[in-house]
């Protein structure tokens, strides 16, 4: 009866030590039909697993609004969330300076609407673009750049579904979105054509335009989280190579890459709402198109 007893409680002993070296990581719950979110969530694992360090994943709906968010995340309420970095988010919540999507965030294609789309074109100026109304969610950090950058008919919504809405009630004419968002984003919205065209909604993903301006999407760890953010500076630091492999073979910057191609070019040059060390993260980072 004794040997029975110690084998229950060496196994009950290497279960908990066992647990006790599992990373628990609180991440900001996927938005709907965002192939950013299931990206930026597949590479933190990958990061993560190319450290060898076991973890657990859990997912954590904070408030749909930015800010909100962060604040969250600050106090601690869960660990990591990925965002376009801006001074101000860095002041509050600490970044892993690497851009996971190595500045294809910046890469800005639009959701419109059938009547606006009607408007646009390969021929037009940057200035006559830029009369449209655009929306952004509240907090966003591709604010400042864009009102710097000339679109000043700026409309902000804390809802992430009702900026949708607000594009396919016309309320709204441009809803800017990274080159890998708005397929994805529209397709579990509307019954979206093979030409990107809502058949069953008052919306689509135009396919004449491009603006380009300076903007990371980085990962931000809660401060009360040195552990992971250790973690992934040493994997970024120590596995860049096996992240670039990650990044050039995923079927989403693949797709994206290609989507890019035939579009009219605009490029906005100024970013002033990043901070002097993210704006200076080293160029082989980034994407060279």
């Amino acid at each position: 009866m004794i040997r029975p007893f110690l084998i229950a409680v060496l196994i009950s002993v290497f279960t908990v030590s066992v647990r006790a070296e599992t990373m628990e990581i609180r991440h900001v719950a996927l938005r709907e039909g965002s192939t950013l979110d299931q990206y930026a969530l597949e590479l933190l694992k990958f990061l993560v697993a190319q450290t060898g360090t076991d973890a657990k994943f859990i997912s954590f709906q904070p408030s749909s609004a930015q800010t909100r968010r962060e604040m969250l995340l600050k106090d601690g309420s869960y660990d990591i969330d990925w965002l376009g970095a801006t001074a101000e988010i860095e002041e509050r919540v600490p970044p892993v300076r690497f851009p996971i999507l190595r500045g294809l965030l910046g890469h800005r294609v639009f959701i419109t609407n059938k009547e606006t789309s009607a408007k646009l074109s390969k021929d037009m100026t940057f200035d006559q673009l830029k009369e449209f109304s655009v929306v952004q969610g509240q907090g966003w950090g591709d604010i400042p750049i864009l009102v710097g950058g000339g679109f000043t008919k700026m409309q902000t919504n804390s809802t992430f579904d009702n900026l949708f809405k607000m594009v396919d009630g016309g309320r709204a004419d441009l809803f800017p979105r990274s080159i890998i968002e708005p397929y994805g984003e529209l397709g579990s919205r509307c019954n979206l054509g093979a030409d990107y065209v809502c058949t069953d909604k008052n919306m689509l993903v135009d396919d004449k335009i491009l603006v380009v301006y300076k903007l990371p999407m980085l990962y931000f760890v809660s401060p009360k989280r040195q552990d992971l953010i250790d973690v992934l500076n040493t994997a970024f630091t120590d596995h860049y190579d096996a992240f670039l492999e990650f990044f050039n073979n995923h079927p989403l910057v693949k797709d994206s890459l290609q989507k890019m191609e035939g579009r009219k070019v605009f490029h906005i040059e100024e970013n002033k709402s990043l901070s002097d060390a993210t704006s200076n993260i080293p160029d082989k980072y980034w994407l060279s198109l």
